[in-house]
């Protein structure tokens, strides 16, 4: 996975994380978990999806802001 955080299929019941996630902030790993575990609730990121999270983790919005600053990859330049 190389563009995105987290991806939930609800036919097979998966989720799949990102391995750049563990060089990320605990609280932003804590995001992406939640975000995807409703996903089994609410397929979409629709109005209902949004109380959810509000419901579930109401420092959700700060939480993605601080993963989306961030770079997917640390990278070191030479």
């Amino acid at each position: 996975m190389k563009t995105k955080w987290g991806s939930c299929n609800r036919a097979t019941r998966h989720i799949w994380f990102n391995l750049e996630l563990a060089k990320k902030h605990p609280g932003c790993l804590e995001y992406i978990v939640v975000h995807e575990m409703l996903h089994y609730l609410e397929r979409g990121h629709g109005r209902r999806f949004v109380q959810l999270m509000d419901q579930h983790l109401p420092d959700w919005r700060a939480r993605q802001a601080q993963l989306n600053s961030a770079p997917l990859a640390e990278e070191a330049w030479s």
